[in-house]
C-alpha cells in the first residue's frame, strides 16, 4: 500500500467520500480501468525536504496550471484534426458520461459516490432522451395529428434598433424555453432561455449547441421524407430515422473520430477486427475513472483560442470567451444565438475548399488562455462549487480522486498490450515542454518548465490528465494523437460502451446506412442541396445489414 493512502483516506473522509474498496467511491475496483493502481494514487507532492502536503500540491499545481497557456492561435500550433472534432468529441463523451455525485455527508451515516447518469452507450441520448412516449415535452407532432416523432428546431435572433431580440428565419439554433417570466431563483435573478433538449450540457458553447441543432434537424428530415412518401407511420418513421441516425454517428465515432485521436496501433487493437480479448472490456458497467476525469481532459487542449463561425467573420474571427457566452449554462447567457452567429460546417470540417477549414490546435500541456489563466477563469467547479480554471482543475481532480500517476498507468499498460505495441514511460526530462513546444510557445515553455521543476515529484509521479497532455506532445506525432495510454483510456471505453450495448436498443433488423462515414457527410444531411429529399429517401431504403453491434 502507499505511503500516502493514509492522506488519501483522510483526504476522501473531509470531503464526505467513502475511502475503502468495498464503498462504491473512487477506489471501487469496478470503476477502474486499472483496479490493480486503486492502492497507488498520485502522491502528494512535497516541498523541499518537508513532507508530502496537500496545500503545497495545491499551491504548486496553481503555478503549474497558470503556466499552461499558449498564445493566440498560430499555424504551427494547429494539428491535421479539424476544429469541429473538439466538439464532436466533448458531445460523444457527453452520450457516454455524466458524472454525478450522490449522497449524503458521513457524518450524517452515509458518504459521496460516483455514479454515471448517462446511458454510456453511444445511442445519442443528449438528442433523444428515452424517447417520445418518456420524454414527450422533447417532441413535436407532424401536422396531421400522429405521434410525436420530431424536434422542434430553434430559430437564431438578431436585435432590433433599440437592441430587443428579433426571431427571424434563417439557420438553426436549439429550441429554447423563454422562463423570464416563470421562474426566479433565490437570489432573484431569473433564468431565461432554457435550451428543450436532453441533455443541457449541449448547451455549453455555441459549436456544440449547433452540433445538437444540427442533428434534431438531421432527424427531422429523416422523418419528413418518410411521411412525404406515405409509406409508413409516425412511429415507424420516427424509429426508423433514429436507428438510420444512430448507426450512422457510431460509425462515424469509430471510423472518423477515434481513427483520428488514436495512436494508429491502438485503435486497430480495439477497432480493426473482432473486440479484442481484453478482460477489462466486460467489467466497465460503469464508465472508468482514468477516462473520466483524466483523460478525456485531452480535448481541453485542442480548443482554440479564436473560430472562424461562418462568412461574416472571415475579417475577424470570434474569441474564444464569445464562443462559450453563447450558451444558457453561462450567466448572463447570449441566448439564443444571434443569427450571424450560426455555424457554417464547411469551416469546420473538410469540405470542397479545404483552404478555409479551421483546425484543432495540437494535443499538448499548453491550452488556450481562456481555459488556463486566472485572469479568465474556466468553466470548471470543484466540490465546493468554485469556479476555477480548466487547466487547474484537470490536474487537481487527479489529487482529490486519487487517480493513479501517469508512469504508473504507462507501466502496467506495458504489460497489457500485446507484442508490438511498446509503451514507453515518460518522467522527469521527458515530462519538459518539448523543442517543438519551446520554439512555438518560448516564453510560456519557460513559465512551464520552471514550475515544473519547482514541483519536486512532479515530474515523476505526473497527474493522469497532464501526463496524457505531454504523451501527446513527445510520442503523438507532436500533438498530432493521443500517445499509447492516451490513445488506450479512451479507446478500450470507447469499445466498451459500443460492444456492451450497440445492439440492446434495436431490434435484429436494424440498418446501417453506407453513405455516411465521416463526420463532414453525417452533417451534410441537414443540407437539402448535398442531399435532396429522394437521395436521402434512397439511402434509408438502400442501408445494409449489420450484425455483432458494430454499427
Amino acid at each position: 500500500m502507499s505511503s500516502y493512502r493514509p492522506l488519501i483516506e483522510e483526504r476522501l473522509r473531509n470531503r464526505g467520500a467513502p475511502a475503502n474498496d468495498d464503498d462504491q467511491g473512487p477506489f471501487s475496483r469496478g470503476s477502474l480501468l486499472f483496479p490493480e493502481l486503486s492502492e497507488h494514487p498520485v502522491p502528494w507532492l512535497a516541498p523541499g525536504d518537508g513532507p508530502p502536503s496537500a496545500d503545497y500540491t495545491r499551491r504548486a499545481v496553481q503555478e503549474i496550471a497558470a503556466a499552461m497557456i499558449g498564445p493566440a492561435d498560430r499555424p504551427e500550433a494547429e494539428g491535421p484534426i479539424p476544429a469541429a472534432f473538439t466538439y464532436f468529441g466533448q458531445f460523444v463523451f457527453h452520450d457516454m458520461v455524466f458524472s454525478r455525485i450522490f449522497g449524503i455527508p458521513q457524518s450524517a451515516g452515509g458518504g459521496f459516490h460516483f455514479r454515471n447518469a448517462a446511458s454510456q452507450g453511444l445511442d445519442l441520448s443528449g438528442l433523444y432522451g428515452r424517447g417520445p412516449q418518456v420524454d414527450g415535452h422533447l417532441y413535436d407532432r407532424p401536422g396531421d395529428g400522429g405521434a410525436a416523432c420530431r424536434f422542434p428546431v430553434g430559430l437564431p435572433c438578431i436585435k432590433d434598433h433599440e437592441g430587443n431580440r428579433m426571431p427571424v428565419c434563417a439557420g438553426r439554433d436549439l429550441p429554447r424555453l423563454d422562463m423570464s417570466g416563470l421562474f426566479v431563483d433565490v437570489q432573484g435573478r431569473r433564468q431565461p432561455y432554457h435550451p428543450l433538449v436532453g441533455d443541457p450540457r449541449n448547451d455549453d458553447n455555441v459549436v456544440l449547441s449547433q452540433l445538437q441543432a444540427t442533428l434534431m434537424g438531421i432527424h427531422n428530415r429523416l422523418v419528413g421524407v418518410q411521411l412525404r412518401a406515405g409509406d409508413c407511420r409516425a412511429e415507424e418513421a420516427y424509429d426508423r430515422a433514429r436507428t438510420f441516425l444512430i448507426s450512422a454517428y457510431r460509425k462515424v465515432v469509430v471510423h472518423d473520430y477515434m481513427s483520428r485521436v488514436l495512436d494508429d496501433r491502438i485503435w486497430a487493437y480495439f477497432f480493426a477486427g473482432a473486440p479484442p480479448a481484453d478482460a477489462h472490456l466486460g467489467e466497465l458497467s460503469g464508465l472508468p475513472l482514468e477516462f473520466t476525469f483524466g483523460a478525456s481532459r485531452f480535448a481541453h487542449s485542442m480548443v482554440r483560442q479564436f473560430y472562424t463561425v461562418n462568412d461574416s467573420f472571415a475579417e475577424q474571427a470570434g474569441p474564444l470567451n464569445e464562443v462559450l457566452s453563447r450558451s444558457s449554462l453561462r450567466p448572463d447567457g447570449n441566448v439564443p444565438i444571434e443569427v450571424n452567429w450560426v455555424v457554417d460546417w464547411k469551416r469546420f470540417v473538410e469540405g470542397d475548399d479545404p483552404t478555409i477549414v479551421q483546425h484543432a490546435r495540437r494535443i499538448s500541456p499548453f491550452l488556450a488562455s481562456d481555459l488556463s489563466s486566472d485572469l479568465s477563469p474556466g468553466l470548471a467547479t470543484d466540490l465546493a462549487g468554485n469556479v476555477l480554471p480548466v487547466s487547474f482543475m484537470d490536474n487537481w481532480r487527479c489529487y482529490e480522486l486519487g487517480l493513479p500517476s501517469g508512469q504508473a498507468v504507462a507501466e502496467t499498460l506495458a504489460g497489457r498490450l500485446p507484442h508490438g505495441i511498446a509503451v514507453e514511460v515518460l518522467r522527469d526530462d521527458a515530462m519538459l515542454p518539448t523543442q517543438a513546444c519551446t520554439t512555438l510557445f518560448p516564453y510560456n515553455a519557460a513559465k512551464l518548465k520552471g514550475a515544473l521543476k519547482a514541483a519536486r515529484g512532479f515530474l515523476s509521479d505526473t497527474p493522469l490528465s497532464y501526463y496524457i497532455l505531454q504523451e501527446a506532445s513527445v510520442l503523438g506525432e507532436n500533438g498530432s494523437h493521443l500517445g499509447p495510454v492516451g490513445s488506450y483510456i479512451v479507446g478500450a471505453t470507447v469499445a466498451a460502451s459500443l460492444y456492451s450495448t450497440a445492439d440492446t436498443n434495436f431490434p435484429s433488423g436494424s440498418k446501417v446506412p453506407v453513405a455516411t462515414g465521416t463526420l463532414a457527410d453525417l452533417l451534410a444531411l441537414e443540407d437539402p442541396v448535398a442531399n435532396p429529399d429522394d437521395k436521402l429517401k434512397r439511402m434509408l431504403d438502400n442501408s445494409v445489414q449489420i450484425t455483432g453491434g458494430r454499427g
